[in-house]
């Protein structure tokens, strides 16, 4: 691969850590603020909604950990990749079925928006040939 697909393909992974830090640690850090900036119903169980939510950010936070980690060598560390697709699938899906339905406002379409340009993104990334030592081609 030349270094400057290496290079785009890295940048990619490294916007995603960003991306997902600045998701995910306000969520964490911020949990009552960042719910009610999401969310337009209060939840019965309070506490509870807020501590999960805090959980998801923690979550968030670290997924960002491996971009990051896939960022540094783009040849290894696929299943994180993998990993973020699954992930950004379900938020994709989950917070558009939560604005459809009436209980996330629109700010919760930006990162719908963003995660599922990065699903394009890693599907495309993870579809490319790797060239391995052996001088075969491997899909990854």
């Amino acid at each position: 691969m030349s270094q400057n697909k290496e290079r785009f393909w890295s940048r990619i992974f490294r916007s995603a850590a960003i991306f997902n830090f600045a998701m995910g640690l306000p969520i964490f850090l911020f949990p009552l603020w960042s719910n009610q900036v999401a969310y337009l119903t209060q939840n019965i169980d309070v506490a509870n909604t807020y501590r999960f939510w805090r959980d998801f950010g923690f979550t968030v936070v670290v997924i960002g950990i491996g971009y990051y980690i896939v960022s540094l060598d783009i040849t290894k560390n696929r299943g994180i990749v993998w990993l973020g697709i699954i992930g950004k699938l379900y938020d994709v899906s989950i917070l558009s079925y939560r604005f459809i339905i009436g209980i996330a406002g629109a700010f919760v379409l930006v990162p719908v928006i963003v995660d599922a340009i990065y699903v394009l993104l890693f599907i495309l990334f993870l579809r490319r040939k790797y060239q391995d030592n052996s001088g075969e081609f491997r899909f990854s």
